[in-house]
């Protein structure tokens, strides 16, 4: 029973690490065709602007009131 659970044990690890390098090409590198793999940042490491991972949202949700002030009102 023992040999059982620890070959089980050790088809599913094999099956598991495997999995991780499926990204990779024969060579090693990283295959582009993988979102994961795409890097968003330019040679130099600064954010490239054109991927919208990147883009700053700036607008706000909250809409602005316009108060008028009126003029004080005289006492009698």
């Amino acid at each position: 029973m023992k040999k059982l659970l620890i070959m089980m044990l050790l088809a599913v690890m094999a099956f598991t690490t495997t999995g991780t390098f499926a990204q990779t090409k024969k060579d090693g590198t990283k295959d582009m065709r993988y979102k994961a793999n795409k890097q968003v940042l330019k040679k130099d490491g600064t954010p490239d602007m054109r991927y919208k991972a990147n883009k700053t949202v700036t607008k706000s949700t909250a809409k602005t009131t316009v108060v008028k002030k009126t003029a004080p009102v005289k006492k009698k």
